[in-house]
């Protein structure tokens, strides 16, 4: 099973005066082979005009830490759903 717990929240105004809202959330499941083991993802949910969009990287690392620095980049730079996946792979690899 897989717990999510938002870490970060950003309500963004956009140039036509629209709003949106981006959760930043910490993911975590358990090594079915070692439960004492988790390792971690980030989603990212976007909630705007009544509709919403999620993205989700399970597995990016065993180090709580080192997903918390990636999701609170991505807080910091408003990262949408859409554009998450890729700029997560850059931040693997400079993690790396």
């Amino acid at each position: 099973m897989i717990k999510a717990q938002v870490v970060f929240s950003n309500e963004v105004v956009l140039e036509d005066k629209r709003s949106m809202k981006l959760d930043y959330c910490l993911t975590e499941k358990e090594l079915e082979s070692n439960p004492t083991t988790s390792y971690y993802g980030i989603r990212i949910t976007k909630h705007m005009d009544n509709q919403v969009e999620t993205e989700e990287v399970c597995g990016i690392s065993y180090s709580k830490d080192t997903v918390l620095s990636m999701l609170k980049k991505l807080f910091q730079h408003e990262v949408t759903p859409i554009s998450m996946v890729e700029i997560l792979d850059d931040l693997v690899t400079q993690y790396s």
